[in-house]
């Protein structure tokens, strides 16, 4: 059985969009997200890469019908953080406790490179995420991914984000609130870092998030569609009901 932190779905939240006179290009809009809100004290949270036989999961449908077969049920699934070229987590991957990728310290080039980068965890002390050069792996986190580049966390944006940028990509990130509630984002349309960030800090109230992946990214909840199949990811978050 996979051990798996307590998380619950509280809102897929909807937000007014800015008035029409803003710039559309740099404004923050609702209906470019996804938005998926889960409380750590009432469902699961849990994390996947290879099954029992060592072979990797690789797509979200791969992952529910796992999870089916132990009798839980999936409320949603959302790619995690970037991988290598051989196809393995580029940072920490933590699953049940245990350690399967170190943290990655090193200086490169690409968004996970981007620093300060940052480590999303569940511990005793239930989600976070921390800087990577603050981050300290101890025995009670049960669940961790790494990734770059932190969107923001109690210091600021991060210094590279530029509001008129024109680097626009498909994302999904991951925040936590004050509370220790935990949101997931996938945008809806291409949208730069800045708007990532403002929309989970300031329409949100994240105090910390951090940038999962770009393009490829791929978010499923719940409802009539099954999750795809198609795509291929390494690590995957899985939510799924409390008990089940």
């Amino acid at each position: 059985m996979w051990r798996v932190w307590r998380a619950m779905m509280i809102a897929v939240a909807t937000m007014p969009a800015l008035p029409s006179g803003a710039a559309r290009g740099q404004a923050v809009v609702a209906e470019d997200f996804q938005i998926f809100v889960v409380d750590p004290s009432k469902h699961h949270i849990s994390l996947h890469w290879k099954d029992g036989a060592d072979q990797p999961y690789r797509s979200l449908s791969a992952v529910q019908g796992a999870l089916k077969r132990q009798g839980k049920t999936v409320l949603a699934l959302m790619n995690a953080g970037i991988y290598d070229k051989q196809r393995r987590p580029l940072g920490l991957h933590v699953e049940e406790g245990r350690v399967l990728r170190p943290v990655n310290r090193r200086r490169g080039g690409g968004n996970f490179y981007l620093k300060p980068n940052g480590v999303f965890y569940i511990g005793a002390s239930g989600a976070a995420i921390a800087r990577t050069t603050d981050f300290k792996l101890t025995k009670d986190i049960v669940l961790a991914t790494q990734s770059g580049p932190l969107l923001f966390d109690k210091k600021g944006l991060h210094p590279a984000f530029v509001k008129n940028s024109r680097h626009k990509h498909y994302r999904n990130a991951i925040g936590v609130r004050q509370n220790g509630h935990v949101v997931l984002l996938m945008s809806t349309k291409p949208v730069t870092f800045w708007q990532l960030a403002h929309f989970l800090r300031d329409q949100h109230q994240c105090i910390t998030g951090l940038y999962l992946d770009g393009y490829i990214s791929e978010f499923w909840q719940t409802g009539p569609k099954a999750p795809a199949s198609a795509k291929r990811f390494v690590g995957i978050l899985a939510i799924s009901e409390l008990g089940k």
